[in-house]
């Protein structure tokens, strides 16, 4: 995660522990990305590739794509973790293995600049199956009882142009700070709300029938059991985005570094099975029609 996070850490010698004392209504457990040291056997693919990767720009707009720390001027570091690439594939357990969606200030939210996002796709489709249907991994982690956690929407596709987006729920009462953290039971249907670092691996599950009633589902243009693309798009904590009930959003803000969202990968639990290649089709056509064309000389 975050350079400075970890020298905090490591100086302040802060635990890496799982809280002991969640107090909000939404305490579902994380899907672990291990069992027994190799990767969970419930998932039967990963994110294989990635669309319109646009992350925040530059905290600083102002310093040239450079930001101030402690008095001087240094090369803007989100540049660092902006491979996308990263966040294909199973699930490592690497805080470092990201890839950053950026962070935005105060002034470039009320400028209208939007949050960084990523849309994911997959080899075969998501579908509608029991409970769960996919994870997603970013690289949180707690804090005593707090974690810290950088969270965002999620949306699903089938079309990559109509996206539903899970409905969520915040509850936390107020900012957090740069590196405050949040009590993740305040928190449902955002990614990053289970920890995914230092030794811990858990991805935040999404089940794909809290989407039967939304809009785009019901007409048709969003099939449940036909998802390609998932989006997740970075939620700066500061409160001036909502969740679907209209609470304003706090998570840990504003953040440098590897800035918001730090996506590590997304698991698929219930995935359709895989189409044949068209090209098999075109090769199995064109041997029946030499055979037609063979019988009728």
């Amino acid at each position: 995660m975050k350079r400075l996070q970890t020298f905090f850490i490591i100086v302040c010698g802060v635990a890496v522990a799982a809280g002991s004392a969640l107090a909000g209504p939404y305490t579902e457990a994380g899907i672990p990305g291990f069992v027994d040291g190799t990767i969970n056997p419930v998932f039967q693919g990963w994110a294989t590739g990635f669309l319109n990767y646009t992350p925040a720009p530059a905290l600083d707009p102002d310093l040239d794509g450079q930001y101030t720390q402690g008095g001087g001027v240094s090369t803007e570091p989100n540049r660092n973790y902006r491979t996308p690439e990263k966040a294909l594939g199973p699930v490592t357990g690497s805080n470092m293995d990201i890839v950053s969606l950026g962070d935005l200030w105060a002034s470039q939210i009320d400028a209208g600049i939007s949050p960084g996002e990523i849309t994911l796709t997959f080899d075969a489709p998501i579908m509608n199956g029991s409970g769960d249907d996919f994870a997603v991994f970013e690289n949180g982690f707690y804090s005593g009882s707090d974690l810290f956690a950088e969270l965002g929407y999620v949306d699903v596709s089938t079309d990559g142009i109509n996206f539903a987006r899970f409905g969520s729920v915040s509850l936390t009462p107020g900012p957090v700070g740069g590196y405050g953290g949040i009590d993740p039971s305040d928190v449902h249907n955002l990614a990053g709300k289970h920890p995914n670092a230092y030794g811990s691996s858990e991805g935040t599950g999404f089940d794909l029938e809290e989407l039967s009633d939304n809009a785009l589902v019901l007409s048709g243009l969003v099939d449940l059991d036909d998802i390609n693309f998932v989006r997740i798009v970075d939620i700066p904590g500061s409160g001036d985005f909502l969740d679907s009930q209209g609470n304003p959003i706090y998570d840990s803000w504003v953040t440098w570094g590897s800035g918001g969202v730090d996506l590590e990968a997304v698991g698929v639990i219930n995935q359709a099975a895989a189409v044949p290649i068209p090209g098999a089709f075109w090769l199995l056509g064109t041997g029946l029609l030499v055979v037609a064309r063979s019988r009728r000389n």
